[in-house]
């Protein structure tokens, strides 16, 4: 599963398993997935892929994580990209609805936004990755949900 860009309104994601590409509006993703009533906060489930119906999730870097071990690399780029989109959708208040019932407060949810210093170094052309060498262009077609 991997996000290519982030905008502020949208967000351009590949299926893992189909390799359709597609737009997602920032407006139809929230924070938490829910497993009886338990609601894990550090996961984004995305729509299912409009082709093959896949459904894949996101999952913010943990508290503590350690550096990754080759920055730079597509691995970490997509992770700065995971945890930004994780942060945006906390700070618009798109949150499951137990958490928003439960009265889970934004600042109880741990989020790791994008300091401007990465930003710069990381992502001076926009908040966007080019897919890594190597991976399969199959499926190329872009949908709009």
């Amino acid at each position: 599963m991997a996000i290519h860009e982030v905008t502020a309104e949208n967000v351009f994601q590949r299926c893992v398993r189909c390799g359709t590409g597609n737009r997602l509006s920032l407006d139809s993703l929230e924070v938490g997935v829910a497993r009886r009533e338990n609601v894990d906060d550090s996961l984004v489930q995305l729509p299912p892929c409009p082709s093959c119906r896949s459904t894949e999730f996101l999952i913010r870097a943990a508290e503590g994580e350690p550096e990754h071990p080759a920055p730079g690399s597509f691995g970490h780029l997509h992770g700065l990209l995971v945890d930004h989109l994780h942060a945006e959708l906390v700070q618009r208040g798109r949150l499951h609805t137990t958490l928003k019932h439960r009265g889970e407060s934004t600042r109880q949810i741990v989020v790791r936004p994008l300091t401007q210093e990465a930003r710069e170094r990381w992502f001076p052309q926009g908040l966007r990755i080019e897919r890594p060498p190597g991976e399969s262009h199959r499926g190329s077609d872009v949908s709009s949900q």
